[in-house]
């Protein structure tokens, strides 16, 4: 499959259904459901997934850099305006999306670990 040619916002949805499987199945251990609910729910919004973005974006390659600034500024970041967060969240979405197509699991899993496992705001870890 030829990752480059999948459009921006199904890289987002692909890596937004990661990303939230990613933060529940870390945090199952923790906490009870209804809790892990709660606080997954922190880290999976927009404004957690742009505190994760932020934290990865002096981390990327030049190859990932060009695709988040292409998420970034796509139809679909700017689906609410100019909502940095959305738009840092869909970056993000597109970002783990790609890495998931190209199969570039060893990549995926340590920009996953420093997005999520290092959010001091959250309990969960």
């Amino acid at each position: 499959m030829d990752v480059s040619q999948i459009p921006i916002s199904t890289m987002a949805y692909i890596g937004d259904a990661i990303y939230s499987l990613y933060c529940k199945v870390k945090s199952l251990k923790l906490m009870k459901v209804k809790a892990i609910h709660k606080e997954v729910n922190k880290i999976i919004s927009r404004e957690g997934q742009a505190r994760s973005f932020d934290r990865l974006v002096e981390l990327l390659s030049a190859e990932e850099f060009s695709l988040v600034k292409r998420a970034l500024n796509s139809r679909a970041a700017k689906k609410y305006g100019n909502d940095i967060f959305y738009r840092k969240s869909t970056a993000l979405e597109a970002l783990i999306g790609y890495l998931y197509l190209k199969g570039n699991k060893e990549r995926l899993i340590d920009l996953l670990k420093i997005a999520v496992e290092n959010d001091k705001d959250d309990r969960l870890w």
